[in-house]
């Protein structure tokens, strides 16, 4: 690190480093006080953000999270210049979730709980992130139509092009165009939003003495919530095609924080992005020289992922349809 003496550096948190390997997101310390990360933050902004939400976690009783080790001055992190330093225990003695609606319940108890410590802190303005958000979704939407005019443009050279991707586009388009509608719609109580971290993934859990322990989270991109809740289910759902995990992970989250159409329109909207389809048009457009073979089994790998995330849009909506029926009658 440059400029950094990380030993100097360990011995504010009064451990002595013995070995140093450098990982992909953090530090590996050997130290006289056991194995330990340092993580680098270049936004200290969100390195407070997290330091607090981790303890109030805690005060609340659970305690399954990667914690910051104060120095010896009691101070819970470090900072040099523009960045952030935290260090905690590694956990190596990890074992992988093994997927389970049981599982998936707790998972969306912890979220739950999560999310109201987000929900109380002031350090973000969530209108900030919701501008973002719908200009993304707008922006990507014009890509796509230009993408398709020019497609359309091209003439003969763009004929096999044309064949081969040109029926990907209206209901690409069509999605994208859901996505923006959702995100613009009344129905999404914005004096209710607040921030969280953009994305939530299965690597986020893993069981440590036989308990469900949410792990990672340091330098995250944030958003708007449950957008996080949206990427979660969504990868947990490509991955398993389970729908009673995707329910159990919400009636786990609703067992503190009922969710209301508000909430579940923005779960839509994150995700109608339809992300496998769009990216593998692009990549196309980046690397023409790919074999044939190659790209028609990308092409099918993410029209089969949308299939699935269809039927997951699906469950959700019938789910929120039950609630605004509930509280009709």
């Amino acid at each position: 690190m440059e400029r950094i003496n990380l030993s100097d550096l360990c011995q504010r948190f009064r451990a002595r480093v013995i070995h140093i390997t450098p990982l992909d997101d953090c530090y590996l310390l050997e130290t006289n006080r056991g194995s330990k990360e340092l993580h680098v933050w270049p936004r200290i902004d969100v390195m407070r953000w997290s330091f607090h939400w981790r303890e109030s976690m805690v005060r609340q009783g659970f305690r399954e999270l990667d914690r910051f080790i104060r120095t010896r001055d009691s101070k819970p992190y470090v900072i040099l210049g523009q960045r952030g330093f935290t260090l905690t225990d590694h956990q190596r003695h990890i074992e992988s979730v093994i997927p389970s609606v049981e599982t998936s319940y707790e998972s969306g108890r912890i979220i739950s709980l999560m999310h109201a410590t987000h929900r109380d802190s002031a350090l973000f303005h969530a209108s900030d992130y919701w501008e973002r958000e719908q200009t993304k979704a707008a922006g990507e939407l014009k890509k796509a139509q230009d993408l398709l005019g020019t497609l359309r443009y091209r003439g003969r050279q763009s004929v096999q092009m044309q064949e081969t991707y040109r029926w990907l586009f209206p209901p690409l388009l069509e999605r994208m165009e859901r996505r923006a509608e959702l995100l613009g719609s009344t129905r999404v109580d914005e004096t209710k939003l607040f921030v969280t971290h953009a994305r939530l993934s299965q690597e986020n859990w893993v069981t440590v003495q036989n308990k469900l322990y949410l792990r990672g989270l340091f330098k995250p991109t944030l958003s708007i919530a449950l957008r996080d809740v949206a990427t979660y289910l969504r990868e947990l759902y490509l991955r398993h095609e389970d729908l009673a995990q995707v329910d159990a992970f919400l009636d786990g989250y609703e067992e503190r924080s009922p969710l209301d159409q508000s909430d579940y329109t923005l779960v839509l909207a994150f995700m109608a992005e339809p992300k496998e389809v769009w990216n593998e048009i692009r990549s196309h457009f980046r690397e023409n020289g790919k074999p044939e073979e190659e790209r028609l089994a990308g092409i099918q790998q993410a029209v089969q992922a949308q299939q699935a995330v269809d039927v997951l849009m699906k469950q959700i909506a019938e789910r929120a349809e039950g609630i605004r029926g509930e509280s009709k009658s």
